[in-house]
């Protein structure tokens, strides 16, 4: 039997250094746990937050009602909480404003205006019904209303004109406004982003027209096609498809980032130093222990061969890994050659990308769909199945340090990820931070060196 619990504590966002407590309505009692987020009322305003504890223990003061539950599931495991945590004592920062940054979600979540009528309006759009006052604009917005709350682009689309007259009515007290916050329809995405493939005979459905046609084309021609591509063939298949994709008779899916396959290397046989400092770390991987290596090695000595096989080595150990570059100029030169030797077991995490792409890879990772994840400084939050390797490349550059709230630093939120999980973290450079070598010297972390340069290749001459 699910618990059900009366209470939740709430991180927001916001600079608020505290939880605050809402009581659960009964519907979400047994569906809430840590970890959800959460829609709650704060002020004037709704705010998604997250979830930390369920419990049945009443505040002192009366507790306000919470609104919706965002997730089924949780969103942020117990690490991953207890990782929110750290950040926020450690970098005196706000637990809400460390939490939004930790997972990219932003982009499944639409606000929206939604209009009610108050207790006067509502009088009024019944009396306007009794004296049938005709088709003045204002009183028909108020019929509108009567029957039940709407959206403001649905009232928009009902009557023109619609905005300015919500604005004027509620000056007068008749309308009020809820900002409603709901889940993006997947579906509603641009034909260009959205592929449609054939799932099974629907036999027995009743089909429109345009539907029929999709079906047929779709078991003549098998794969995944691109909706945008197949509407020029197939009349009304847009349509068609995202309203059999609702109804899970064909498959529709969104269509993933790639990577520039351009920045491909074939793979090649390690000199002895890779190979010894490969053989270090998966013995390391192996003890399934934590341990930091700062691999040091001079430009062009092989550094990124030994990060491909280290990955390798975990992914066959049945472990996840996670590799950090320093800017995102970088991204699509690494993830192209992660990508060549691992496929669509990689999700690409940057700034690049917008919101929807950025969740979409987050999901990909969340639900083992991609078991590596290659992104820039935010992407030590990546939500990696079974983590067991951290790779910090450049771990010297700057731009590892978050220069807004939460002000943490990604090679040092790696560390710490990694000693919670048992998992290894390799930091690789050429010149290495102070305090990376300050930490070999004290024995904390374990020295790799590739001197030399691949294939022979004589150092560049620098003249004094």
């Amino acid at each position: 039997m699910v618990d059900a619990f009366k209470y939740v504590d709430v991180s927001v966002p916001g600079p608020l250094d505290r939880l605050f407590t809402y009581e659960l309505p009964e519907t979400l009692r047994h569906r809430v746990k840590a970890g959800c987020r959460i829609v709650v009322p704060f002020g004037s305003r709704t705010l998604t937050g997250v979830a930390v504890k369920v419990h049945n223990q009443a505040p002192e003061v009366e507790a306000r009602m919470a609104l919706k539950l965002v997730d089924a599931e949780p969103v942020f495991d117990k690490d991953m909480l207890d990782l929110g945590r750290w950040i926020a004592e450690y970098y005196c920062a706000p637990l809400g404003e460390v939490l939004r940054g930790l997972a990219p979600l932003g982009g499944e979540l639409r606000r929206s205006k939604v209009w009610g009528l108050t207790d006067r309006g509502r009088d009024l759009a019944r009396q306007a019904v009794l004296d049938d006052l005709g088709q003045d604009p204002a009183v028909e917005l108020l019929r509108l209303l009567e029957r039940r709350a709407l959206a403001e682009t649905t009232l928009e689309s009902k009557l023109a004109g619609a905005k300015k007259l919500l604005k004027g009515l509620e000056k007068k007290g008749l309308v009020e406004a809820e900002q409603e916050i709901v889940a993006k329809d997947p579906l509603r995405a641009a034909a260009g982003r959205l592929r449609v493939a054939f799932k099974g005979r629907v036999d027995g459905v009743k089909l429109k027209k345009a539907e029929r046609e999709l079906v047929a084309f779709l078991e003549l021609h098998p794969g995944s096609h691109n909706l945008e591509e197949l509407e020029k063939q197939v009349k009304g298949a847009g349509a068609a498809a995202r309203a059999m994709g609702r109804r899970e008779l064909v498959e529709v899916v969104a269509e993933g980032v790639e990577a520039d396959d351009g920045w491909a290397r074939p793979k090649h046989v390690m000199n002895a130093h890779q190979q010894a400092a490969f053989d270090e770390i998966r013995k390391a991987m192996e003890a399934k222990r934590f341990q930091t290596f700062l691999l040091k090695g001079v430009t062009g000595s092989g550094k990124t061969e030994v990060y491909l096989s280290a990955i390798e080595a975990a992914l066959e150990m049945g472990r996840g890994a996670l590799l950090m570059v320093p800017e995102i100029g970088l991204t699509p030169a690494v993830a192209g050659q992660f990508q060549a030797r691992f496929g669509d077991q990689v999700a690409i995490l940057h700034s690049a990308f917008n919101d929807k792409d950025r969740a979409e890879q987050w999901r990909r990772l969340s639900t083992s769909k991609a078991r590596v994840a290659v992104g820039t400084r935010s992407a030590v939050f990546a939500p990696v199945d079974q983590l067991g390797l951290i790779i910090v490349d450049e771990e010297h550059d700057h731009s590892y340090k978050q220069q807004e709230t939460p002000r943490y630093h990604g090679r040092d939120v790696a560390i710490v990820r990694a000693r919670a999980m048992g998992a290894v973290v390799v930091l690789g450079s050429a010149t290495p931070c102070l305090e990376s070598r300050y930490n070999v010297e004290r024995g904390k972390s374990a020295l790799l060196e590739l001197p030399e340069r691949i294939g022979g290749r004589p150092m560049p001459e620098v003249e004094v």
